[in-house]
């Protein structure tokens, strides 16, 4: 058994895991979910077996006192394989989502050595859905992508011999430490940033949700996808300004959460994950390498969205020269400055100009399939928004604390979000714009249109009685419904299941149909009205 101190930001998850603090008393992980075919569960076991060997922090133990162990044999994680293929559609539905929110809110026991779980659900038909959960303190986002793109290799190649790297992510942390001029850079960055505690911006703030919402954490995901046309269209409009696609989409979202909250200076957390190159092979160590950055936005610098893109990497790039001083320590200190913990409760990440181009691989959708879900949970955070290259296009995922926030709130800023993103990458002249707090995109411009009082309606038809408007979060049940009554008059219109995710109120739901039925969704809403008398 080999031992060590936890690192600054492992200590950092490890004491918000039993806080009692707001947004605390949560573990900081990540899950994902993969749906594919016919995969073998005896030798997805193997697999697992075999990436455990290959990855030792997989199991890495932490002990009462906050020390970590990767102990000398222990026993292979296990598979939980789940046969769902017998149940009826409305039943596997229901499990599935069960599964869903069970995993979302897990806590890994790494006191016994589980820092990932892996289970596996039998479907109908050959279908099939992988579930792999990594907590934050043993595996990084980065590394997350390491073990999805090794288990795909030893499922399918099984006879293929991996042996672990010659060193390790306890190796790295001995280097580092060690390291005489990381040292000096080290204090370099804190006399850095002591000469500018004083001005940095306060935390955004974010409005509390309603009262009689639950003390219990409760995570949802948000999700949307651009096509790949967005995604070069976006590309080009950074190349335009000089900056990388990542802060052309930071920029953005500061912008967008700027309206939101009515404020104009606020500051955001940017975590990053590069690994100093201290060991050989460092790129394929699974580890806790993220450092994070602390980036002030200043709204009322910039008079355009292009300025604020400019303006925001200049300060990435200050903030990176100096990110041997960690961010933890940045927030201590701060936190020591002005006499209270401060908090950072929004945290953008950005992955569009990452190693490989894509997010996983073709060997990881090949294998396993496509990733329909992907979720974290950290404490004291409300809003960790994501963007990262996937599939050829773009995923915007944005895992929210609806505990924390009102979720017709945060819903309608995810989708300002989305289509300010849209509408940069269809119109130049959209960085133009002014970025302070003017109207938000054209998304949420107040004209009602015919299809969104028809959901109104029809909403108001299956839950008599429920307050029911154009920001009203649609159940799942209702979502059923809904759909069935499109397909039977508007079939051209009809949302899939991730276009609920993406347009989950009537307001948003209406825009979607609308343009994917090309107005016709308007026509059939005007006779609708006409006929119930509702015009």
């Amino acid at each position: 058994m080999i031992s060590r101190e936890l690192t600054l930001m492992q200590a950092a998850y490890w004491v918000g895991r039993n806080s009692h603090a707001p947004l605390g008393g949560v573990a900081a992980h990540l899950y994902g979910e993969f749906d594919g075919r016919d995969l073998d569960p005896e030798r997805l076991r193997e697999a697992v077996c075999r990436l455990c060997r290959l990855h030792p922090m997989l199991q890495l133990r932490v002990d009462a006192d906050g020390r970590q162990h990767l102990d000398s044999a222990p026993a292979a994680l296990p598979l939980d394989v789940e046969d769902m293929r017998e149940l009826s559609a409305d039943a596997l539905e229901e499990r599935l989502l069960t599964k869903r929110r069970a995993w979302t809110h897990r806590w890994l026991d790494l006191a016994r050595g589980e820092a990932a779980a892996f289970g596996l659900s039998l479907l109908p038909d050959g279908a099939c859905r992988l579930h792999v959960d990594t907590d934050m303190i043993a595996v990084d986002p980065n590394s997350f992508r390491l073990v999805m793109e090794d288990l795909a290799r030893l499922y399918d190649h099984p006879d293929q011999l991996s042996e672990p790297a010659s060193h390790g992510f306890f190796d790295w942390l001995d280097q580092i430490s060690a390291d005489a001029e990381l040292t000096r850079q080290r204090e370099r960055g804190r006399e850095w940033w002591r000469s500018r505690l004083a001005d940095l911006a306060p935390a955004p703030e974010l409005p509390p949700a309603p009262q009689a919402q639950t003390e219990v954490a409760t995570s949802e995901r948000l999700a949307a996808r651009l096509s790949p046309e967005e995604r070069r269209a976006l590309e080009k409009r950074a190349r335009a300004l000089r900056v990388t696609p990542s802060m052309l989409a930071l920029s953005l979202f500061a912008a967008v959460l700027g309206r939101a909250t009515s404020e104009m200076r606020f500051r955001l957390n940017v975590p990053s994950f590069w690994r100093v190159p201290a060991v050989p092979g460092v790129e394929h160590i699974v580890g806790e390498f993220s450092n994070v950055l602390i980036l002030g936005v200043d709204l009322t610098a910039a008079p355009t969205l292009a300025e604020l893109c400019r303006a925001v990497g200049e300060e990435m790039i200050d903030l990176i020269a100096h990110d041997a001083y960690p961010g933890v320590s940045v927030m201590r200190d701060l936190s020591r400055q002005l006499g209270s913990v401060q908090a950072a409760p929004v945290v953008f990440t950005a992955g569009l100009d990452i190693s490989g181009g894509d997010l996983f691989s073709e060997i990881v959708g090949r294998v396993f399939g496509p990733m329909n879900c992907v979720i974290s949970q950290g404490p004291q955070v409300a809003i960790d928004a994501q963007v990262a290259a996937c599939d050829g296009g773009i995923l915007v995922n944005w895992d929210v604390r609806l505990d924390a926030l009102p979720e017709a709130w945060i819903r309608k800023t995810f989708e300002a979000y989305v289509a300010l993103l849209r509408e940069v990458a269809a119109r130049p002249e959209a960085l133009d714009a002014a970025c302070g707090l003017p109207a938000a995109p054209r998304a949420h411009d107040d004209a009602v249109i015919p299809t969104e009082t028809m959901l109104i309606s029809l909403l108001k038809r299956l839950a008599p009685g429920e307050p029911i408007d154009a920001d009203t979060v649609i159940a799942n049940g209702a979502r059923a419904e809904i759909a069935r009554f499109l397909d039977r008059y508007c079939p051209t219109g009809v949302p899939t299941r991730p276009h609920f995710d993406e347009a989950a109120t009537p307001r948003s739901l209406a825009r979607l149909v609308r343009a994917r039925s090309a107005g016709a969704s308007d026509e059939i809403a005007r006779i609708f009205l006409e006929t119930t008398h509702e015009g």
